[in-house]
């Protein structure tokens, strides 16, 4: 019970990694906020959860692109705890595509959630957490932050947005006593990769398989990884059995970016 009445605000939570680590967060103990835009997503993570984690949890339709709706969330978290122990910024999306023909709005979309979610998520955290004096952060960057992906250009500058963020995030943080850290996971089979994968089948004319193959190749291991596994890392870095890691990005690629 690693996480055992720690109070655990987790975006992103309907789908993926999200759901895999509420899942496995609430197994542990925790008492978790749970938020994400998909609220039907997180009606089906509530349901995931045995009755007793269930009364430990609560779940929030949140947009993090509107800086009101994720400022209510956390002080509403405050008003009700007092703290909060454990940050989770998993909210995400991913669109891919030539830079040529990149939509305007595929763009805007990958900066609102992915980086300026990640900057709303942690401003109207950040007050409370040098306040308290403990605390970690986990953002959720990518494989795509370390290496250039065919068709990835957008996506892959807004993860290494998060990557440099979370750094210099780690560095104010340190004299409050707070950790900060990320996750760059490889790939990994959740809705939001399938429907990467698509994409590229579709575009390029190739099958499903065609593509999910040249994926699974890119990590040594040879396979996508679970949702679980990413959790797992994001559970670490969390507990006190990473106490003396701040600014650091673990890697659970399977090899990726070894090569």
């Amino acid at each position: 019970m690693r996480m055992e009445d720690k109070i655990v605000v987790l975006t992103g939570a309907a789908s993926g990694i999200g759901q895999a680590t509420a899942k496995l967060f609430a197994s542990e103990g925790a008492i978790q906020i749970l938020s994400d835009i998909d609220e039907e997503g997180l009606k089906k993570t509530f349901n995931m959860l045995r009755e007793e984690e269930q009364n430990k949890t609560t779940i929030m339709k949140i947009d993090v692109r509107k800086s009101e709706e994720v400022k209510e969330m956390m002080e509403h978290v405050i008003k009700v705890y007092e703290r909060i122990d454990v940050l989770i910024v998993n909210a995400g999306v991913v669109r891919v595509g030539p830079v040529e023909t990149f939509p305007d709005e595929d763009y805007d979309l990958l900066i609102d959630v992915n980086l300026k979610g990640t900057h709303y998520t942690c401003k109207y955290a950040v007050p409370y957490f040098k306040k308290q004096k403990f605390g970690s952060i986990i953002t959720l960057a990518s494989v795509a932050a370390h290496i250039g992906q065919v068709a990835h250009a957008n996506y892959c500058s807004t993860k290494a947005g998060v990557l440099g963020y979370t750094r210099a995030l780690a560095l104010d943080l340190a004299p409050y006593n707070v950790r900060v850290n990320s996750v760059s996971p490889g790939a990994t089979d959740t809705p939001m990769l399938q429907s990467d994968v698509a994409k590229q089948a579709r575009d390029r004319g190739v099958s499903y398989e065609e593509v999910k193959k040249e994926f699974e190749k890119e990590g040594v291991l040879g396979r996508w990884a679970t949702p679980e596994e990413i959790a797992n890392g994001i559970l670490f870095l969390a507990s006190k059995e990473s106490s003396y890691i701040t600014g650091a990005d673990l890697r659970i690629d399977g090899g990726w970016t070894t090569r």
